[in-house]
């Protein structure tokens, strides 16, 4: 039996690169926050979602993008991120 996986398409890999880079760029933000502040997530202040579940969130969609590169679900032109933060 035979299985093949079918990629994404080339836009879709834009756009959860351009996801990605967004996500770390939060995780950073409630990292250095939490780290001034020493509180958890879930003791500082809520935008519209409550930190916490933002933080959590943004955790696993970087999971997800580092599964799917290992996986080679997304083609090559859309790198894992460095885990330095952008600015």
């Amino acid at each position: 039996m035979i299985t093949t996986t079918k990629k994404f398409r080339p836009r879709d890999q834009k756009t959860l690169y351009t996801t990605l880079q967004k996500v770390i760029q939060i995780k950073y933000e409630i990292e250095t926050q939490s780290i001034e502040k020493q509180s958890h997530p879930a003791e500082m202040p809520q935008s519209l979602l409550p930190t916490e579940v933002l933080y959590d969130t943004a955790s696993c969609f970087e999971a997800m993008y580092d599964k799917l590169l290992a996986k080679e679900l997304l083609e090559a032109g859309y790198p894992k991120q460095d885990q330095n933060i952008l600015h």
